[in-house]
């Protein structure tokens, strides 16, 4: 946000500086150097300065964290306890202004000078560790956009950041990022063309000394331009290139990647289009990839209701293992086909077919044919809106030759309590699995962190309530899988869903879900069958600060059959005087029938209040608690605090924040809290 400071102006030698109330030495010394820096040069057209200063601004700012963190175990393997101390003293100053003329060279700079002390202590059965040491806080942000209104626009920035990350039964990570790059770009009709240069480097130091840093560096270019025929024949030509590095993960590749394309509007008004693509990837290093992909898509629009597209597809590609997994080659053809139909406005038909036909270099070949109709309905009524869909869906799968071994690399999945995660592929090898945090250097531990369960042919994860893995953490996972056997997996779908919308708020809801799969030869290897029907029946009622919902399924499966019910509540207040109050609880059970009998009951309730209590004066509190009963790892318990109070009167802020949780099962109990306190005066 941009600050305008009152004062005087004051020209020196070509240098206009407005003068605030305070930073008169700094901005002198600012006037000095813009002046030392315009020394010889043509002066421009009468009237004009070769610098100035619209707005000039900084602040002062203390912080202090501290953290604690202490789990006592119940069952002997040793107690653990951590405290982190930190202290930063920072000055900011910002300055903003232009060369000559705004659509010149308009500027905004920023620099950030502190000093930082941290402490850290660690306890683990018995054994007591302290590390501590006093460095520096050095950031910048520099950015200039020149040229705005030509027709030739760029900008170009330099960035240095710093910041701190708690981690659970961790040293908090300090980041230190450096980021620079240039935009430009041509505004032309005929030709449009855009030019983009990004690096970023980040350094992670944990502030525990035993534990290994980490370095993510990531270069990145992009040109993109086209030409123009007409409004309704282009070509494009885009073209990326990318290098990335990354310890301790010894991850080191460089990427090029050229994709060109052609578009072109044919038929009566031009309503039918054809886009051609030829798309060029090569990446080379410690996890290589090749790839040549040629894709045309036609797209027909026969009458404002009846519409149709259809794609051809085919890829030549090869890819490098980081895990050891022999190299891959393989040619694919992919051929689909859509018809769409829109019935007034109440019902849209969809037919869809498919085949797509893969070839392993090593013998393995695997074909697949399908197809699906679905029916999308909504209509009004006297009550309200009705909404139904269905889908009917068919496809054969033939595998034949020899068993290939494929690896996934940060396949992105998040943590909701009690349900587990499920990984993409079917015939994951337990033993390659790997689990790291987004930061990339805090590895997870298989039985402290998480557990893995293996249900039918494919792999679940649970996170374990008391190790490093928080509730709702998105995490990376690497991991192997096999596909290939010699077999015909025929498998139909249906799923149908009935919604009505009522205009009082209540919207009761059905789904269900049909699914049957034949598998020849019977005794065939890499694949497990699965039949499943799938009933779910609920209820959302929504009405003025009000939201319920209840909902019951049963889901009969010849792998992991269950039942469960969930129910929720949110409620929104709004009180006269201004404070807001919000109170959300969700209450489930879960019961799956053998083979793997078990019954999860889980519940949390969250409330949160925000009072304004001045216009300058305002408090925020929440309390979360939590608790399940799982008959294969017994119960657990938590409760979360959290108070946060930030207070602003004329250039002074002040925001204060303490959490402190408490979460026990019957291996442990553990308790953290964090205070975080900062004062910034604004100049």
């Amino acid at each position: 946000m941009k600050r305008h400071v009152r004062g005087s102006a004051r020209q020196t030698n070509g240098v206009t500086l407005r003068r605030g109330r305070a930073g008169g030495t700094v901005l002198s010394v600012m006037a000095l150097i813009g002046a030392a820096g315009c020394q010889g040069r043509t002066a421009g057209p009468p009237g004009t300065r070769p610098v100035q200063l619209t707005d000039v601004g900084g602040y002062l700012e203390f912080v202090t964290r501290q953290r604690e963190q202490n789990q006592e175990s119940k069952v002997g393997t040793g107690d653990t306890r951590m405290k982190e101390t930190i202290f930063e003293e920072n000055v900011k100053l910002e300055l903003e202004g232009y060369s000559y003329h705004p659509n010149f060279l308009e500027f905004a700079l920023g620099g950030l000078f502190g000093l930082l002390q941290e402490d850290f202590q660690d306890s683990y059965a018995g054994r007591d560790r302290q590390s501590g040491d006093d460095g520096t806080v050095y950031e910048f942000d520099l950015r200039g956009d020149f040229f705005k209104k030509k027709s030739y626009p760029g900008s170009v920035f330099a960035r240095r950041y710093q910041g701190l990350e708690p981690r659970p039964f961790l040293s908090s990570l300090q980041t230190t990022t450096t980021n620079y790059g240039v935009v430009w770009q041509y505004v032309d009709e005929k030709m449009p063309t855009n030019f983009q240069f990004n690096s970023t480097d980040v350094r992670l130091e944990p502030l525990d000394e035993k534990e290994e840093p980490g370095r993510q560096q990531n270069t990145y270019g992009r040109f993109e331009t086209a030409y123009r025929f007409s409004d309704h024949n282009a070509l494009s030509l885009l073209y990326t290139r990318q290098s990335v590095k990354e310890e301790p993960f010894h991850l080191d590749y460089d990427s090029d990647e050229l994709t060109l394309g052609h578009r072109l509007d044919f038929g009566e008004g031009h309503r039918h289009r054809l886009e051609s693509e030829y798309n060029y990837f090569n990446q080379e290093g410690t996890f290589s990839i090749k790839r040549n992909r040629l894709r045309e898509i036609l797209r027909f629009q026969h009458t404002d209701k009846l519409r149709s597209w259809y794609q051809l597809e085919l890829t030549d590609r090869e890819q490098g293992s980081q895990s050891g997994v022999p190299p891959i080659k393989e040619r694919s053809f992919y051929l689909a086909g859509t018809v769409e139909h829109e019935l007034f406005e109440s019902l849209v038909t969809q037919l869809f077919g498919y085949t797509q036909l893969q070839r392993y270099e090593n013998g393995l070949d695997v074909d697949r044919l399908g197809g699906q109709l679905s029916l999308d309905y909504r209509k009004k009524n006297p009550w309200g809106v009705l909404t139904g869909d269905y889908r009917f869906r068919i496809e054969r799968e033939d595998r034949s030759g020899a068993d290939q071994r494929m690896e996934v690399l940060d396949e992105r999945h998040t943590f909701q309590d009690p349900e587990p995660i499920v990984l993409a592929n079917t015939n994951v090898d337990a033993t390659s699995i790997l689990i790291t945090a987004e930061d990339r250097i805090t590895f997870y531990v298989s039985g402290r962190d998480y557990t893995m369960r293996t249900v039918g042919d494919r792999l679940e994860i649970e996170r374990v309530p008391t190790g490093r893995i928080l509730d709702g953490q998105t995490v990376l996972i690497d991991y192997v899988f096999k596909i290939g056997g010699n077999f015909t997996l025929d498998t139909t779908n249906h799923f149908f869903s009935l919604r009505q919308d009522f205009e009082f708020g209540l919207s009761p809801y059905y789904r269900l879900r049909r699914q049957d799969q034949t598998l020849s030869p019977e005794q065939a290897t890499g694949v497990v069958p699965e039949d499943i029907t799938d009933h779910v029946i609920g209820a959302e009622f929504e009405r003025w600060s009000f939201r319920l919902m209840a909902e019951y399924e049963s889901y009969d499966s010849t792998i992991t059959p269950y039942t469960a019910v969930r129910l929720g509540a949110d409620y929104t207040h709004r009180f006269k005087f201004g404070a807001t109050g919000i109170v959300k609880t969700r209450w489930s059970d879960f019961n799956y029938d053998p083979p793997n009998e078990r019954q999860t009951e889980f519940f949390t309730i969250e409330g949160r209040y925000r009072h304004p209590i001045t216009p300058h004066l305002t408090v925020e509190a929440a309390v979360l608690y939590r608790e399940e009963d799982d008959s294969l790892n017994g119960p657990d318990e938590g409760v979360e605090l959290d108070f946060t109070l930030e207070w602003i009167i004329r250039q002074t802020e002040v925001r204060v924040t303490y959490e402190q949780g408490q979460f026990e099962d019957n291996f442990s109990r553990n308790d953290n809290s964090r205070l975080w306190v900062q004062v910034k005066r604004r100049f």
